[in-house]
């Protein structure tokens, strides 16, 4: 309390403040303003009343809930201090608000020192504006009486021209009504000029802008004739837009801006529609053409003519197209179909649904027939085109959607899109078809081709070129068929082309089950049996691999290899090919599967078996006919003089060796062919010659059962009915042309031994029952010789056992090797 009261005392005591006081009492005074301690007198005793009724706290406690609030009670605030805090606590608290008291203060002068600074800049603008303001007060008075007289001579102005205003006011009506009449008056002369320069919309405007006065002051003469020639000139714009409607090489913009103009001058709208269609008709057309550019229309590729038969290397040599020219020649097109052509005909539907706006008597049906037949058109130049080029499947695929897809932005495109696409479909696979067979001819034509060489006849070599051949043939049926399943990705969710694609792959697998049957019968020359020729479809489209193969030379080699083929033809080839149909899609985009009914195939096996049984028969024609030739070329050089009447034959005719040699290797040939190998035959299988023991009645019935004798009989596949047909051609031919010469002693003897001789030989190819036959032919033509014996007849003839041992003695000297 001493210290309270001594510190009390000394501030009542205190002198007078120093200028130290004066900064403090000027600072306070800041404080005070600062928050408001002269506002809230009243708030502050209140304050200082609940401080004393409230426990002491410390000096930082009040000063931080205090000395920071904006109702702050200095005054209160040291009596707290002083009362409740020790000296050192009250000096600590005092040097601390110093501190605050001498940042504040600086912060204060800042603050008075910038916007000291921004006062002095303000005071110093302003007298720069009020000197600037005063050297410009000579100019605003100037301005000022400017304005002024402006103001007087308008004054002026409107009191000398009020008078005549209505005046001028008429003048101006009657310059503009001037104006009109002028533009009447030359209407004539404006549709002529836009006549001839083409612009007939904005003559049909000009028109349509004076009609109506013209009519209706028609009875002033004037005006009447110029309505006449505006009449007469818009008769011949008409005219004339009826002819550029129709114009192919006017644009679709311009084409609708010609048909909405004819509506504007009265055109019978269904007229105008029609006229319009015709028109857009041309273009579409010119423009189907350019897509198909010269090297695509004309698209026929170059096959060489095989003008002479003998020579198939020439038809070899002919090249399939080039795949990937066939692909860029579609590509190209279709990519110019939907970029030109659809468009085109999306522009001209849009036109016309605008003319058939708002006219009745326009049929809508119209722009369906039109879109029709613009897309038959269509489909004709894109079947040509793969027809002739035969793209692979996927090329054909993408290139057809893209145009698919434009064709879809039609009116009405689901009514002819299915049969669009169906008929593509049955294009392409008739192209695939075509194309298969094709390829099939030329591997046969190869074939041919190394059979004329030799180079592997009779050897193991002809077994290896017919099984690579076979191959190929088998996989050439499978590309075809995998190639038109792969056309489903076009087809897919569409019905109608769905069934065109499943029919074109069964007439695929006929063309090829029928393919061998119809090379064949082209290949001998004659047409198919009465019973199969409807079952044959026309195979093939390529002429020059058709007419190579029916005018190569004939070789004995390919015969048989083709023999060889069509015995295996529906087994490995077309059986293939049906599996190849019939397997599941797997999901590869390959399509649904297509079966054959078991009725085709069996149609399929019987066309091959019976065009293989031809091809066989006509082996046999072919190599009998040689023998034919043989026997006669040996029966005219027989004569041996008039020396030798009486001499016996020393040895067989070189004929019979030739026979038999021939015989033995097409027997060897058809074994391999056939898989049918000779039984080689014991001692004791021969009969003996000719049995001329037996009677005559016996002898009468053989001779009349060997001229009954067919020499052209079906001819089985067996080797040994193959090589019986074959000698019972030459033998046929061998009594014939012995019945048509007469003979001697020796000539007589010669022909009996040579026919006992070839009737032992022939024992060794055939069985029984042929060789009989065989047999008797040839005693029927040595007895038709013996009676046209001119020295003895039948007398003249040898024994049975002298000739018997003659033909024995002469049979260990004939060699077939």
């Amino acid at each position: 309390s001493r210290w309270r009261e001594g510190g009390v005392g000394m501030a009542a005591a205190a002198p007078e403040p120093d200028d130290r006081g004066d900064r403090r009492q000027r600072t306070a005074a800041l404080l005070n303003a600062y928050y408001g301690i002269d506002a809230a007198e009243s708030k502050q005793q209140q304050q200082q009343q609940q401080q004393q009724q409230q426990p002491p706290t410390s000096c930082d406690t009040v000063a931080g809930n205090v000395l920071d609030s904006q109702d702050f009670d200095a005054q209160g605030h040291f009596d707290t201090v002083i009362g409740c805090a020790s000296v050192a606590e009250v000096l600590v608290h005092a040097n601390a608000i110093d501190a605050d008291v001498r940042d504040l203060d600086g912060d204060m002068q800042m603050v008075v020192h910038e916007n000291y600074s921004k006062f002095i800049r303000s005071m110093d603008v302003q007298r720069q504006m009020r000197e600037s303001l005063e050297g410009l007060e000579p100019d605003l008075r100037s301005i000022g009486s400017g304005f002024t007289r402006i103001a007087e001579h308008q004054r002026n102005v409107e009191g000398a021209t009020a008078s005549r205003a209505s005046k001028v006011a008429d003048l101006l009506t009657q310059q503009k009504l001037c104006k009109k009449l002028q533009v009447l008056f030359d209407l004539p002369t404006t549709l002529q000029r836009c006549l001839e320069r083409g612009a007939y919309s904005r003559a049909v405007q000009a028109y349509s802008c004076c009609a109506g006065t013209l009519r209706e002051h028609k009875h002033i003469d004037s005006l009447r004739v110029v309505l006449q020639d505006a009449e007469q000139q818009m008769g011949r714009i008409r005219s004339a837009l009826e002819l550029r409607l129709g114009s192919e090489k006017l644009s679709g913009e311009e084409a609708v801006q010609s048909a909405v103009t004819l509506l504007d001058v009265g055109c019978n709208a269904a007229f105008v529609a029609e006229r319009f269609l015709e028109g857009r008709a041309e273009a579409s057309r010119s423009c189907l053409h350019a897509c198909f550019d010269d090297e695509t229309q004309a698209g026929a590729i170059a096959k060489p003519e095989v003008s002479d038969p003998a020579a198939p290397e020439a038809a070899c040599k002919v090249e399939s197209p080039s795949t990937t020219l066939a692909s860029a020649a579609l590509h190209d097109a279709c990519d110019r179909i939907a970029t030109k052509w659809v468009p085109g005909l999306h522009q001209t539907a849009t036109g016309f649904l605008q003319i058939a706006a708002d006219h009745e008597s326009v049929d809508e049906k119209l722009l369906l027939a039109f879109t029709t037949l613009e897309v038959q058109e269509l489909r004709s130049h894109l079947t040509h085109l793969i027809k002739v080029k035969c793209p692979p499947a996927e090329t054909l695929v993408s290139s057809i959607s893209t145009v698919s897809k434009s064709l879809q932005l039609l009116p009405a495109a689901g009514q002819f899109l299915g049969s669009f696409l169906g008929n593509i479909v049955r294009a392409a696979t008739a192209a695939v078809r075509s194309n298969a067979v094709d390829l099939m001819a030329r591997e046969l034509i190869q074939l041919h081709t190394r059979c004329i060489s030799g180079s592997f006849r009779l050897t193991e070599g002809l077994s290896e070129e017919l099984t690579r051949t076979e191959s190929a043939l088998a996989g050439q049926a499978e590309v075809a068929v995998n190639a038109c399943r792969g056309l489903a990705a076009l087809t897919a969710g569409d019905v109608e082309a769905s069934q065109y694609l499943a029919t074109g792959i069964q007439d695929l697998l006929a063309s090829i089950a029928f393919a061998f049957a119809r090379i064949t019968w082209d290949c001998i020359g004659r047409e198919p049996l009465h019973d199969v020729a409807p079952s044959l479809p026309a195979c093939g489209g390529n002429i020059v691999s058709a007419t190579a193969l029916a005018k190569v030379e004939w070789n004995d080699d390919f015969g048989l290899a083709c023999v060889w083929l069509g015995r295996r033809w529906d087994e490995r080839i077309s059986h293939r090919a049906r599996s190849t149909a019939a397997a599941p899609s797997g999901g590869d985009g390959r399509g649904p599967p297509v079966e054959v009914s078991a009725e085709a195939v069996a149609k399929h096996a019987q066309a091959s078996q019976q065009a293989t049984e031809a091809l066989l028969a006509h082996c046999t024609i072919v190599c009998g006919q040689r023998l034919a030739h043989r026997f006669c070329n040996a029966l005219a050089a027989s004569d041996m003089g008039a020396g030798a009447l009486d001499t016996e034959p020393e040895g067989p005719s070189p004929v019979v060796e030739e026979v038999i040699r021939e015989a033995s290797v097409f027997d060897t040939q058809l074994a391999r062919i056939l898989n049918d190998s000779r039984k080689p035959r014991s001692g004791n299988h021969r009969r003996g010659t000719f049995s001329f023991q037996k009677s005559a009645m016996e002898l009468d019935l053989e001779r009349m059962m060997a001229r009954k004798l067919q020499a052209f009989a079906p001819v089985p596949l067996t080797r040994g009915g193959a090589v019986a047909s074959v000698l019972r051609i030459g033998f046929k031919a061998f009594y014939e042309y012995a019945r048509e010469r007469t003979f001697d002693k020796r000539s007589l003897w010669q022909l009996q031994l040579d026919a006992a001789l070839l009737a032992e030989l022939a024992r060794d190819f055939v069985d029984t029952e042929d060789a009989s036959g065989l047999a008797g032919l040839l005693a029927e033509a040595v007895a038709s010789g013996a009676n046209r014996c001119t020295q003895g007849g039948v007398l003249a003839l040898l024994t049975a056992e002298a000739a018997e041992q003659r033909c024995e003695a002469w049979r260990k000297n004939i060699r077939l090797d």
